[in-house]
């Protein structure tokens, strides 16, 4: 039935409506007072029905038409026959919702020929599969004008276009060597018949999260049936498509080719590289050419990958949705940190970091835009730090105290610090490079207490492994000498200069090595303290 209104308009008050927030209404609308109370010409309740339990809120709309053009606020009134707690609705524009009743009221205040409510409406997860009654009440004016009664039913799935009743393995490769390929091709089932209208079984192949740029495996699916995931700009993967299948529950299948992850030849292990997942689901045509576009490639190419009956028919176990873990071998890589000597005032000095491999110091955000690793330092007494300068690599940037506040537990965890005066963090080194960090350093008031910085990832390997094959050199000392003793070679001279004999001499190289004894000797780094890395 046409109606007056323009459909546009209807779902983006739908859609305002999906994205309020379900609260409870203030208090109930009192019918208006109008003079004329004119019946609606046409109206037009679309609750999107049926309501899945449990499942997303679905967008309804209510249309109602006048001939002609009223004047004041129109209301309407929708009352579910349902227990509390089952059918809910969320807020709409001009909408009071009554939780946890399934009652909703809106109204629009200055009322015209055509009229668009729009709210969400769901069924609770637990709410009795059937058909509920509904009564739906208009009012213009003081006045009821239209009433009607109707079903709404509540199922435990429904189908649009999307096809998911799905079983597939999950795959697990543990002891791949760096550079190794693992081969992937987990066998699926449907659970039930396909609907009459599917058009393309899909299989998604991902690696991870773009935003994230996790480094240590890559996939590929070469074949021109198969491509890159161009429509989400989070995820990084493959899209396969199959447009020769067959409606065969519980019946197992496979791809023709197995799909291969191939680890980086410089991934650190024992790590999971590919904490990955994939995904089977079938479309109908107008989905397919809605969420894909049309057909990419030639059906009758001779590269395109295939599905097939998989050899072992054995019951497959889980979703529509797998987990695919890959875990290399034993393969550290080796920060190292160098200390420095700081002389008087305010100073200026260069701290190398560093990894001597032979793994990568790979990039692995346990979060999107996370980092992976950390310099932080603990200035020798009475010293303040003036700054650090920017250093060019990938995600260097130094924390605020209060990102250090915030980040303290993962920052302090398996430090020898006592405390934490600076911290800076960066993605990632690979084998053999290094960078200069240089650090201003007022040292005015420092009393000759040392200091020390320490370098470290956030992250850990398998079973909370260090994948840093040599802790000795993560940690160094930043040593201040009194400033009647400078630490540098000619100071030792002047002193010398001064005796007058062999017993003066000895005197003073005494006192000199009393005053450059070293601070207390540093944690050893190697010791095993069970630390599984920081917890964010």
């Amino acid at each position: 039935m046409r109606t007056p209104f323009d459909r546009a308009g209807r779902l983006a008050a739908a859609l305002a409506a999906l994205l309020a927030a379900s609260a409870a209404g203030a208090g109930a609308f009192a019918p208006p007072a109008a003079a004329q109370n004119p019946a609606p010409s046409s109206v037009v309740l679309d609750l999107d029905g049926p309501l899945v339990a449990g499942g997303t809120p679905r967008a309804a709309t209510l249309d109602v038409a006048f001939d002609e053009d009223p004047t004041g606020p129109l209301v309407m009134a929708l009352d579910v026959d349902a227990p509390d707690s089952t059918v809910y609705f969320g807020q709409g524009a001009g909408c009071h919702t009554y939780d946890p009743s399934p009652y909703i009221e809106c109204e629009i205040e200055e009322a015209g020929t055509a009229n668009a409510f729009g709210f969400a409406v769901a069924a609770a997860t637990g709410t009795e599969l059937g058909e509920y009654d509904y009564t739906l009440t208009i009012y213009y004016g003081a006045v009821e004008v239209h009433t009607e009664t109707g079903t709404v039913e509540v199922v435990e799935e429904r189908y649009e276009g999307v096809f998911t009743d799905y079983a597939i393995e999950d795959t697990t490769a543990t002891g791949v060597g760096p550079g190794a390929v693992v081969d992937v091709n987990p066998r699926f089932s449907a659970g039930s018949a396909f609907p009459g209208d599917l058009y393309a079984t899909v299989l998604w192949f991902g690696t991870g999260l773009r935003g994230m740029g996790a480094e240590g495996v890559r996939n590929d699916a070469p074949w021109d049936n198969c491509t890159p995931n161009i429509w989400e700009t989070m995820f990084d993967g493959y899209f396969c498509f199959f447009l020769d299948f067959e409606d065969s529950p519980g019946t197992a299948y496979q791809l023709s080719e197995p799909i291969p992850y191939t680890v980086d030849a410089n991934a650190p292990g024992p790590l999971a590289v590919c904490g990955c997942g994939y995904h089977v689901f079938a479309l109908n045509e107008e989905t397919y050419e809605r969420d894909f576009g049309e057909l990419s490639w030639d059906e009758g190419s001779a590269n395109l990958i295939e599905l097939v009956t998989a050899a072992d028919q054995g019951a497959v176990d889980g979703d529509d949705a797998a987990d695919l873990v890959i875990e290399t071998t034993a393969n550290p890589y080796d920060l190292t940190v160098a200390g420095a000597d700081l002389g008087g005032g305010e100073v200026e000095v260069t701290v190398p970091i560093g990894n001597d491999g032979p793994a990568m110091a790979a990039y692995r955000p346990e979060f999107e835009a996370e980092p992976s690793f950390l310099l932080r330092g603990q200035l020798p007494e009475g010293a303040q730090l003036v700054s650090v300068a920017e250093v060019d690599i990938y995600g260097w940037r130094c924390l605020d105290d209060s990102e250090i506040d915030d980040r303290r537990e993962a920052l302090e965890a398996g430090s020898g610090l006592d405390r934490i005066d600076f911290a800076c963090v960066f993605n990632g080194l690979d084998p053999g490079e290094s960078i200069d960090v240089v650090l201003t350093i007022d040292t005015t008031d420092a009393t000759g207490r040392a200091g020390r910085i320490e370098v470290d990832a956030f992250y850990r390997g398998v079973d909370g492994v260090n994948l840093d094959g040599d802790m000795s050199n993560n940690a160094a000392a930043l040593t201040v000498d009194d400033r009647s003793l400078p630490n540098t070679g000619n100071s030792s001279i002047v002193f010398i200069a001064v005796a007058a004999g062999a017993v003066v001499i000895g005197v003073v190289l005494f006192l000199i090595t009393r005053r450059r004894e070293q601070p207390a000797a540093a944690p050893d780094l190697t010791e095993d303290t069970g630390a599984t890395g920081p917890e964010r």
